[in-house]
Order: structure tokens, then sequence, then C-alpha cells
């Protein structure tokens, strides 16, 4: 290359950095997985009214002191009992592993997301229960929750007890929540229906 200044001219070589800063650097230790990583301490709070449940692991955690104005949020439990006194507004579930929860009655909700083999009693009222991606699950209704909602999204193996009427307390009828669909195309609209099993 020609430049109009004669110095730059007279010397077409460029002069090396005399920076130091790369040699010698070690690269970077990649941080370890998730899975390796050391196990987080369990947690029992209340934060303004929010109950946080999270990391137990093989343990039985009870919740009595609640108001209906509070909501438990359990997180990444594993092998855990909850039992949750009281009526709370909600309940949410949340990345757990064979986790069973206990709750006498919910205002709101109770959201059960990425939770396998859950397994969750009502014994008194809760008017919706929301399932999502969620697999193996067990749902036992009190004769007060009979009315409750249950809505699943992406979800198998989702049984739901019901009191056997006329019997005991703690003689329920295990029924299994649909996973076939069938959907056809009536009048320009789709119209999905329950595939029933026969025999």
């Amino acid at each position: 290359m020609t430049h109009k200044n004669p110095a730059l001219r007279a010397s077409s070589v460029v002069p090396a950095s005399t920076s130091s800063s790369a040699v010698g650097k070690k690269p970077l230790k990649p941080s370890k997985p998730q899975a390796l990583a050391g196990k987080k301490p369990s947690k029992l709070a209340l934060e303004g009214n929010k109950w946080l449940v999270e990391y137990y692991e093989n343990e039985t955690v009870t919740i009595d002191q609640t108001e209906i104005s509070q909501s438990v949020n359990i997180y990444g439990c594993k092998g855990t009992i909850i039992i949750i006194k009281g009526k709370v507004n909600a309940v949410n579930i949340l990345k757990g592993s064979k986790t069973s929860v206990l709750v006498d009655s919910v205002v709101a909700s109770i959201s059960v997301t990425d939770s396998p083999s859950f397994q969750l009693q009502i014994t008194g009222t809760a008017p919706m229960i929301q399932l999502d991606s969620t697999d193996s699950g067990q749902i036992y209704l009190s004769k007060d929750s009979l009315s409750t909602e249950v809505t699943t999204a992406k979800c198998s193996a989702i049984n739901i007890s019901l009191p056997v009427v006329g019997e005991e307390d703690g003689i329920f009828e295990e029924q299994p929540v649909p996973e076939m669909f069938k959907t056809v195309v009536k009048n320009g609209k789709l119209v999905t229906t329950i595939v029933e099993h026969s025999g």
C-alpha cells in the first residue's frame, strides 16, 4: 500500500504489539453441568404473601400458619411430603419429583408444572387444578371438592381418585384422565372428542 506520509512509506512493516497480555493466559475452565453442581440448600420462608418451599428431599414439611391471602410456591422438591393447613389463595408446584402435597382448601387454583410422579390431596375445596407438562400424577378429591375443574396440557398417566358414595372416608375409586382425542372437521370448524376404549 502506498501512503502519502513519507515516514510510513519508508517503513512498510507494521511493528509487532509489545503487549504480553495474550501470552501465558490459560483458557477458562468450563462450568460444571447442573446435575454435578452441589445440592442447593432447602428453604422454608414466608416472603410477603408467598410461602417458599424449595429444594427439600425426602422430608415432611408442614405449613400451619397460613392466611387466605397467601400463596404457597413449591420448587425443586424431591420425595417430599408437604402439608398445607388452613385456606390459602393458591398453590404452585414446579419442577418437583415424587412430591406429595396435602392441602386443606384453596381460593383460586392449584398449579402443577413439570413435576412427574406427584400426588395431590384436597381435604377441603379448590375451584381449579391446572396440570402442565407433568406425567404420572395422582389427585385425590374430597366430597367437598367434587366440583373442582381439572385442566391438563402435555400430560400423561394422570388419575383422579374420587370418594366412593356411601363408604367411609378414605375409600376412593380411581379414574384416568383421558389422553387420546379425535379431531374432525365439521362445517369448517375443528371438533375434538375423547376416544373411548371399549373392552
